[in-house]
This record gives C-alpha cells, sequence and structure tokens, in this order.
C-alpha cells in the first residue's frame, strides 16, 4: 500500500539530526521538509512528511488552538 512505499522512502533518506520526541515518535530533518516517524525500536513503521508549507499550517493550528 501506499503507507509501506512511504515507510521504506523515509528508511533511506539521509538525514544528519534525528530526535526522539516522545510516544514512540522521532523527527527528523532532510534539508527541505521534516519526517515524522513512529517507530517499533528496530524500524520505522510509519512516516509523515512535512514540506515547509504544511509545517507552517501546522504551526498555526497549534498557536490557534493553544489561544483557546
Amino acid at each position: 500500500g501506499g503507507m509501506s512505499r512511504h515507510v521504506r522512502a523515509v528508511d533511506r533518506v539521509d538525514c544528519t539530526e534525528k530526535d526522539y520526541i516522545g510516544d514512540g515518535v522521532y523527527v527528523a530533518f532532510d534539508g527541505y521538509g521534516y519526517w515524522l516517524t513512529a517507530e517499533d525500536g528496530s524500524r520505522a513503521t510509519d512516516a509523515i512528511y512535512l514540506e515547509p508549507t504544511v509545517l507552517r499550517a501546522l504551526v498555526r493550528f497549534v498557536e490557534r488552538v493553544k489561544a483557546c
């Protein structure tokens, strides 16, 4: 399926920065966008890629709901 293709892609991404942010989630930067991956201890099981415009939209959302 589509998710398997994305998970395999994130396993191949060369990211110099990768941090654990909690709840089994890691974030990595590939020079353009950010990968969020859920990992089971040995490999990425799910992945989301955030391009700069999507990341800005997410930050706007967080700021908006934080104000509520």
